[in-house]
Order: structure tokens, then sequence, then C-alpha cells
């Protein structure tokens, strides 16, 4: 074999070991903290996902912001679209990195398919962001003020989790900076 036939393929596994240790990472770091909040429907069979879907729940959101009848009556015209959306997004998330590990694992690794794969994981993230905050305002409409402050409160423990996430700071969300909480 040709010295820089030899060196083009050393490259290209270099690469390839080097995007698999990335996804390795991203994957321990996206799953060290178990009490993750998506708002989502959790995949049957994985106990932590019932757990999380019943915290999380209408009876959770009634328990916490201590809605009325009425309101839950209102909350349910909305929450299941929502959770449903939010499902799909998550399992085609899953789909898309599925695809990406398999990718990467290839023995002739395709860049421009990986790159592809990848925005269309920010695509959907960008989705799951806008889905949400619009639960947020339709949830905001049916709360009154106090409500409302304690719905504040709520969002904000989930999205300053999600904006830690990831970082390695001392002390951080889950003690030395690990932690994630909310919608990826």
């Amino acid at each position: 074999m040709k010295p820089e036939s030899r060196n083009r393929w050393m490259i290209w596994a270099i690469i390839a070991l080097a995007l698999l240790n990335i996804a390795t990472v991203a994957t321990v770091v996206y799953n060290r903290n178990p009490k993750r909040l998506e708002l989502t429907v959790p995949e049957s069979g994985t106990i932590g996902d019932e757990v999380a879907s019943l915290e999380y729940s209408g009876r959770y959101f009634r328990d916490q912001l201590n809605l009325t009848n009425e309101q839950m009556a209102r909350f349910r015209e909305f929450n299941p679209d929502f959770r449903h959306h939010v499902r799909d997004i998550n399992i085609e998330l899953n789909d898309i990195r599925g695809r990406m590990l398999e990718e990467m694992s290839s023995s002739i690794v395709d860049s421009s398919k990986l790159n592809l794969l990848s925005d269309s994981v920010g695509h959907l993230h960008a989705d799951l962001k806008k889905l949400t905050y619009r639960y947020y305002l339709d949830f905001k409409e049916i709360c009154n003020k106090d409500q409302t402050e304690r719905l504040d409160q709520l969002f904000a423990e989930m999205f300053t989790t999600d904006i830690h996430s990831g970082q390695h700071e001392p002390g951080g969300p889950s003690g030395r900076g690990r932690g994630r909480r909310f919608i990826n």
C-alpha cells in the first residue's frame, strides 16, 4: 500500500474515531441526570420515563398551581396536542441520533450525510423550543396572577437547568456542573 494512501485511510479513521468520541461524550453528558423534564409522553417500557411523566402530568401542574376545575378543563384542551407533538419530535430525534451513530460507525463515513443529520437535529430542537414557549403562553393564559408567578418559577427552574447543561462548573445543578432537566 502506498504511503499516501495509507495516510489518507489513517486520517479518515482518526476523524471517525473523533466523531465517535464526541458522540459518546455528548451521550454521557445528556444522560447524566436521570431527572430530566421533557414534558413528553414516555415511551413505554421504562420506569424512569413513567415517573417523569407522572411528575409533570396534569395532576402535577394542578397541584403545583392549585388549578380549578375550569382551568384543568382548559389545560386538557392544549396539553394533549403539545405532548403528542413533543413525543413525535423526541422519537424523530432518537431516530436521527441512531442514524448518526450508524453512519459514524460505518467503514466509509459520509460527512455530508452527518452534516445533514446534525442540521436536522438542530431544526427539531428549534421546533421543540417553539412548542415549549407556545405551551407556556397557553398555560399562562389560564392562570391568575399568583399562579403565573408559580408557573414562572417552574419554567425558570427548567430553563436555568437547561442553560447549565453540559457546562462543567463546580457546584452546577447536580453538583460538579452536571445535569440536564429540560427539553433538548
